[in-house]
């Protein structure tokens, strides 16, 4: 290559995009750890854990206005067919009622990751919702764009590192 040229092609890629990281089990360990949500006017958490092999479990919960458990859920991050796949059933907070398909659980397939940042595609009967998760040191930022009863339902909340 001659010189003028590599003088030319160097600025061009040091301003490319950086390429997405490969989405494995082991680039989303930085969800690890106990968020409590702080852009609602009620008590939840999410919580992360790290189980032996790698994959990882989780919680969530939030309570109604009145300090009555409005949902209880259970999530797992684990690999399927190759791809780390996110499954999801949420319960009324006294576990009573599945919301979701009572014989299967909602799945999501991991389709960008980056350093703190991943992003979830719906499958099956939740083809064109997204749940997105970021974190910025002890914030982790959730958005679920979702699809209920036919129309665009969006979630953000924002989260707070309250443990690990």
């Amino acid at each position: 290559m001659r010189p003028i040229a590599a003088v030319l092609l160097v600025p061009l890629l040091a301003s490319a995009p950086a390429r997405a990281e490969t989405c494995t089990l082991e680039a989303l360990h930085w969800l690890q750890g106990a968020w409590s949500n702080t852009a609602i006017d009620t008590a939840g958490e999410e919580r992360w854990a790290l189980l032996p092999g790698g994959t990882l479990a989780g919680s969530a919960w939030e309570t109604a206005k009145d300090g009555t458990p409005h949902f209880v859920e259970a999530l797992s991050l684990a690999p399927s067919d190759g791809k780390v796949t996110l499954r999801l059933r949420h319960f009324d907070g006294t576990l009573a009622r599945a919301w979701e398909d009572k014989t299967a659980p909602v799945t999501f397939i991991a389709s960008e990751c980056s350093l703190q940042s991943v992003v979830f595609e719906g499958v099956g009967p939740h083809a064109g919702e997204r749940i997105t998760y970021a974190r910025t040191k002890d914030r982790l930022s959730f958005v679920g764009e979702f699809i209920h009863k036919g129309k665009p339902h969006r979630v953000d909340l924002e989260m707070s590192r309250t443990g690990d």
